[in-house]
């Protein structure tokens, strides 16, 4: 049996008999009888861990990690369903697809579970964490603790990078973010189909659909403007029209028209509800996707929040299109002074460095 502080469950001082009091109150919470949310498939490999975790728990064990065969077979038991048959190339087919929607909804229901968690008197999360082995052998997977505030490890920033003014690291606040009816009705035509409500996926030949699809938008949307615009204007068109219909489609277009190569940009307000705060729209490339020899993976284009706290003020930082002081970029402005305290933003190392002012 190994130790506890040397595993990563340890982190947070939190004792293993509260850690599975958690997991008993989570496997209640996820519960598809309890929920319609919670019946998809993917649901089955976290109950399926924590029905493990709470086992060993119980015994006094500090939870092992499971191989992707054990996981799979602890999911069809719960399931009631028979596993004598099951190998690990079996196993290995249906987790791979199921643990990337797992890590995808967790990570959005987020701010549910916290809240709940909360209310409830726990001080974090149990988090499905993949652990992945090197020289071909089988990953592994398991539940880790988190205390509140603390979701993904980030990037290792360059010793050069430290050496900036002011350096502060983003996080993602997904808790709370949805697309909304307007947004899922624009992107559903471009053929991307719902992958979460934060996320929308495309793949295989269809990765090539939304610069055709945005053009025929364009063009379908746009010759009854036309027309109508041809009729007030009597057979002439009018160029204070024309600006207006120009504005028009600049305004839920844009966020589509420059993803492709900056990869975030903000969002446009159509995309989510009015009563959430400014997010951004990331396009991400998706590695864990399986794909044929010699094709292209897909990607997923989500919505997503990044913040942080101002090293200056210790206020709320968020991000904003830069301007024209900072033409092109996203910055971090802090909410307390979003004139001075402007921090840069990198995508990649999840990081930023005092800018000094916005213009």
């Amino acid at each position: 049996m190994s130790d506890l502080s040397d595993t990563p469950q340890s982190e947070g001082a939190c004792p293993l008999p509260k850690r599975v009091e958690f997991a008993q109150w989570l496997l209640r919470f996820v519960d598809p009888d309890r929920s319609s949310d919670y019946r998809d498939a993917f649901w089955d490999l976290l109950r399926a861990l924590l029905t493990q975790y709470q086992g060993d728990g119980k015994d006094g064990i500090e939870p092992s990690s499971l191989s992707t065969q054990d996981l799979w077979r602890w999911a069809l038991d719960g399931r009631g369903k028979p596993f004598d048959d099951l190998t690990s190339e079996k196993a290995r087919k249906r987790v791979n697809p199921h643990w990337s929607a797992l890590e995808q909804s967790f990570a959005e229901l987020q701010g549910r579970f916290t809240d709940a968690a909360r209310k409830a008197g726990f001080t974090g999360l149990l988090w499905p964490t993949k652990d992945k082995s090197e020289g071909g052998r089988s990953s592994t997977y398991r539940l880790e603790w988190r205390p509140f505030g603390v979701s993904t490890a980030l990037p290792t920033l360059p010793a050069d990078y430290e050496k900036q003014p002011f350096v502060l690291r983003y996080r993602e606040d997904r808790s709370s973010l949805r697309f909304s009816l307007l947004g899922r009705l624009f992107l559903w035509p471009l053929l991307f189909r719902r992958h979460g409500d934060a996320s929308m996926r495309i793949d295989g030949v269809r990765r090539y659909v939304p610069a055709v699809g945005l053009g025929l938008m364009i063009l379908l949307a746009g010759l009854p403007v036309v027309i109508v615009l041809l009729q007030l204007g009597k057979g002439v068109l009018e160029w204070g029209w024309i600006a207006v219909a120009a504005v028009f489609f600049w305004f839920p277009l844009r966020p589509l028209m420059r993803l492709y190569d900056r990869f975030i940009i903000m969002a446009s307000p159509l995309f989510y509800p009015f009563s959430e705060k400014e997010c951004q729209v990331e396009l991400v490339r998706d590695p864990e996707a399986a794909v044929p020899p010699g094709r292209q993976r897909g990607y997923n284009l989500r919505l997503v929040r990044y913040v942080a706290d101002c090293p200056l003020c210790g206020g709320n930082v968020s991000l904003r299109d830069g301007g024209l002081g900072q033409f092109n970029r996203l910055v971090g402005c802090c909410d307390e002074e979003p004139g001075e305290h402007v921090f840069s933003f990198d995508r990649k190392l999840r990081a930023g460095h005092w800018l000094r002012s916005r213009w």
